[in-house]
């Protein structure tokens, strides 16, 4: 008896201790950034000396520069302009994605790397295993990929302290160093099919350089070895550009300059916040919303009108009330699971992987981009918040005393969906 209960003792010391690993979250200051974070013209020095692991890619990114920033709302917009900008690269592609599955879109983008493979063009890729299903049902696409000579980096959730649990959510590419594309968009069929409605940003400038490093330090970070020569993955930029932008992180183990960035840019907002997200259950940021509004500030929340995530879907709309009391205007998209993840505040656009959830504020790998340019703000509005605001059917709280029920319930486990 003594040894059972002994046992038991010990089983359930390891499940608080694995559930506090995984569930737990730590918070570290990591914006704005110090006199130390990583400026555009060291990435490539950086890169050099880098050698940690995977959640040591967590650091501040100094304040950099975009010469251009195109959103392209729609997976038939953004995926033939991913492709041509692969089509065009010269020297190295490379590819941080969170879902790359073995449908058409996937298998497409699998063909077109094998040819600029034999063409000479580099290829590297990070993945996640979880996302990609790249040891199981996506791994005859990624077995050719390293047949044809690309080389594949999987993240593993079951991997390290810092990393247990945690997925890689970023998507991220940046071909010939010289352009990036971020967004919330995967590899994936119903991306490119309208059944899930994102957005994909096109960015060149200084800031390309900054993205090249976080990447080439997550590849290194999971043990792939680099060139000893860097200088053809940060050739000059053709323009730095003029406009302010922040290259933001979340990392395991505290970093959460995203987070954080995103948490100060709604703070200091005065006369408009447009989001979009899929999952709005994040208790602080629902606050920093609501004090927006009731400071008189405009603020619009677009959201799936039948979202793929129903548990997120009510702790929402367990706040319907009281933000619509302050004057939010929620607007619900028809059609789609709505998947951007985007704030315009005033004349500041963040844009990027970072859903307004626990898992992506604190715990998983994020990335994002901070732009201060009114009219890169203004872009965004009029490619994507205009017309899905008038898509949409406004928001109400005419819930059932059920669905009430269901709500709170889900509001009060919004810390672990």
């Amino acid at each position: 008896m003594r040894i059972l209960a002994g046992a038991v003792v010990a089983l359930v010391a390891v499940v608080v201790y694995l559930a506090r690993r995984v569930f737990g979250i730590v918070s570290k200051e990591s914006w704005p950034p110090g006199a130390d974070a990583l400026a555009a013209a060291d990435a490539e020095a950086a890169v050099a000396r880098f050698d940690g692991g995977p959640t040591d890619v967590g650091m501040p990114y100094a304040w950099s520069t975009v010469a251009t920033v195109e959103p392209w709302p729609e997976g038939r917009e953004f995926f033939p302009r991913i492709f041509e900008d692969v089509r065009a690269a010269q020297s190295s592609v490379h590819v941080l994605m969170f879902g790359w599955r073995e449908g058409e879109i996937g298998t497409a983008f699998a063909d077109l790397l094998c040819e600029k493979l034999a063409q000479g063009v580099e290829v590297r890729a990070i993945v996640d295993g979880q996302g990609s299903r790249a040891n199981s049902a996506a791994r005859e696409l990624f077995d050719r990929l390293r047949a044809a000579g690309a080389q594949i980096a999987v993240n593993d959730l079951r991997r390290g302290s810092d990393g247990l649990g945690r997925v890689d959510h970023r998507k991220l590419y940046v071909v010939d160093g010289v352009v990036a594309w971020i967004g919330g968009a995967g590899l994936e069929d119903h991306f490119e099919n309208g059944g899930f409605h994102d957005v994909m940003v096109r960015v060149t400038g200084d800031v390309v350089r900054q993205a090249q490093a976080l990447f080439l330090m997550s590849f290194r970070g999971h043990g792939f070895e680099l060139p000893d020569v860097l200088a053809p993955y940060f050739p000059a930029q053709p323009e730095p550009g003029e406009l302010p932008a922040a290259l933001l992180q979340v990392a395991p183990g505290g970093f959460q300059s995203a987070t954080q960035a995103l948490q100060q840019t709604i703070d200091e907002a005065t006369a408009r916040l447009d989001v979009m997200n899929p999952y709005v259950t994040d208790g602080g940021v629902l606050g920093r919303l609501l004090a927006a509004a009731e400071r008189g500030v405009r603020v619009r929340i677009v959201v799936s009108e039948k979202s793929n995530n129903g548990q997120a879907t009510a702790a929402f709309r367990h706040h319907y009330r009281a933000l619509l009391a302050a004057g939010v205007e929620i607007f619900e998209y028809p059609g789609a699971v709505v998947h951007a993840k985007v704030l315009v505040a005033d004349d500041a656009a963040l844009f990027g992987t970072v859903n307004l959830d626990a898992w992506a504020l604190y715990r998983n790998y994020e990335v994002a981009l901070l732009v201060r340019d009114a009219a890169t703000a203004q872009r965004f509005e009029e490619r994507l918040f205009e017309p899905d605001i008038a898509r949409s059917a406004r928001g109400v709280d005419n819930g059932s005393i059920g669905a009430r029920l269901r709500s709170r319930v889900a509001a009060r486990a919004a810390y672990f969906i």
